[in-house]
């Protein structure tokens, strides 16, 4: 045998080898033996109520639903709304606007941290129209109270928030039939 002949051989066995020791180290991949109970699949053993594994179709729930129904307008219109009803993007002091819709099933509590806020004097404008009823409340991110808060029903309310440290914490929750708000905050000077 001339010395291409066995190089050549040796690569191919050496190959091969590599070949069965993967395979071998994969099929130690498998579940440990429970035993000789046979009702207990392994993963050597397709079981019949294993299912491929496939992303699940979120599925709306219908109270959701009618309560969306009840809103003064339609959801996707809240946030064209909330441009007029509150301070927007491009007004004098504006920091950041939030809009949605709030009631029983969808969303009873809604909590907001903007660690970003600079130390300093704040007015927030809560909006809310609906027959519900929003509470507004603002504290530091440690939890104290930075302000005095609001209630809204089916109106728009100015409050003030004072924070000494940087970050401000607004939580608004719902009472009563569905409601759409938007929420502005406006750095005052």
């Amino acid at each position: 045998m001339n010395s291409t002949t066995s190089t050549t051989s040796f690569r191919t066995a050496g190959s091969l080898a590599a070949v069965l020791l993967t395979a071998g180290a994969l099929s130690a991949c498998v579940a440990p033996d429970v035993g000789d109970d046979s009702a207990t699949p392994s993963a050597s053993t397709p079981s019949a109520e294993a299912a491929p594994s496939t992303t699940p179709t979120p599925t709306r729930d219908p109270l959701v639903d009618a309560e969306e129904a009840q809103l003064p307008l339609p959801a996707d219109e809240i946030a064209d709304w909330a441009r007029e009803a509150v301070p927007a993007p491009g007004s004098p002091g504006h920091q950041n606007t939030s809009s949605g819709w709030m009631s029983e099933h969808s969303a009873q509590q809604l909590t907001s941290t903007n660690t970003t806020l600079e130390s300093g004097d704040y007015q927030l404008q809560l909006a809310c129209r609906g027959e519900g009823t929003i509470t507004a409340t603002v504290t530091t991110l440690d939890g104290a109270s930075a302000g005095e808060g609001t209630v809204c029903s089916n109106a728009t309310i100015a409050f003030d928030a004072t924070i000494p440290e940087q970050g401000l914490v607004t939580t608004l929750v719902h009472e009563g039939a569905p409601t759409i708000y938007a929420l502005s905050v406006l750095r005052v000077e």
